[in-house]
């Protein structure tokens, strides 16, 4: 009887810990450009749908499909019953990696073909729906193909934020244009190419960041062209899955890329602290581990509202600063 007192303590000051440090989690959300907020939401909301169906699937398929008991004695029927749902749970997962790994082969083509913004909202879509099915069905087999379904969703969350990140800074002067009037309206700068002499560039030798020195563009390869690829091929609202380094210029200075897909990382550590600190309360309230994919399903709905709010295109930005 006296663990319960401890846990409860460390309980408390996680909580107390988790709430100190909700105020700077705001502000920092409060500084990001309007684009990057709502692809961070959207992604955090989905984020926190798939970990509650990660972390406690095998779980509910052992107790809830194969009625077993976790906490009985090795050797008996409710244990043995536990474990191969484990494993039944085990083998479901499997399935979502291998059919993650088939939706992100074809992923360029899908959008190439139907676009990022339904291949995202689709993928949204397909997993409340799947966890839904997973609360109602009491079959192994229909259960089992749903969590396969759900690696659709986990293939998306993998690419589709950072494709839209990475168009927010190729054209930073639609989705970013507040970092983009501070480029405009800083200092005027002197041309850089007047700094420097003429020829400098491919003859004399320069010094890397890592202590070494040489040229630029050597006499044997060429300089390389002066257009660069583009982000979008066909269409200049579609996006391409393959990531491009910009003119350095095109940035204004303080806010990279790196940043912006740091933060949308972020969402999916975040994405597992209330899955974890609230689930366990959750099942000994109902009773039942249903709650966990009924939980999934509900975070998964959210998921939805905000998906439709995420900056796809120049009207969806037009629609956001209004």
């Amino acid at each position: 009887s006296c663990p319960a007192p401890g846990g409860l303590v460390r309980a408390r000051r996680a909580l107390r810990s988790l709430c100190a440090l909700a105020p700077r989690l705001h502000g920092l959300y409060c500084r990001l450009p309007k684009a990057i907020r709502r692809l961070f939401v959207a992604e955090l909301c989905s984020w926190m749908a798939l970990m509650t169906f990660m972390l406690f699937y095998t779980d509910f398929v052992g107790e809830g499909l194969y009625h077993g008991v976790p906490r009985a004695k090795p050797g008996t029927d409710a244990r043995r019953h536990y474990d191969e749902g484990v494993r039944m749970g085990s083998l479901g997962l499997f399935l979502q990696c291998v059919t993650s790994i088939f939706f992100s082969t074809i992923m360029d083509w899908l959008v190439k073909r139907l676009g990022t913004r339904a291949v995202y909202l689709a993928s949204v879509v397909v997993f409340p729906a799947a966890a839904s099915i997973m609360c109602l069905s009491r079959s192994v087999a229909v259960v089992t193909a749903s969590a396969a379904l759900t690696g659709f969703t986990f293939s998306a969350l993998q690419i589709l934020p950072y494709t839209l990140a990475s168009l927010y800074h190729h054209e930073k002067q639609v989705f970013l244009p507040k970092y983009k009037s501070k480029e405009e309206e800083g200092t005027a700068q002197p041309d850089k190419k007047s700094l420097l002499p003429n020829g400098l560039l491919s003859s004399q030798k320069l010094p890397y960041q890592n202590g070494h020195s040489g040229g630029l563009f050597s006499s044997s390869s060429p300089a390389p062209p002066a257009t660069s690829s583009a982000l979008c091929v066909s269409n200049p609202c579609e996006v391409s899955l393959m990531m491009i380094v910009g003119d350095p210029d095109s940035v204004a200075p303080g806010r990279g890329i790196c940043l912006d897909l740091a933060i949308l990382d972020s969402a999916f550590l975040l994405s597992q602290v209330v899955p974890s600190l609230v689930m366990g309360s959750i099942v000994q309230f109902t009773q039942s581990v249903t709650a966990y994919m009924v939980s999934a399903a509900a975070f998964g709905l959210v998921a939805i509202y905000f998906a439709t709010k995420v900056v796809f295109d120049k009207s969806d930005m037009a629609k956001c600063l209004v």
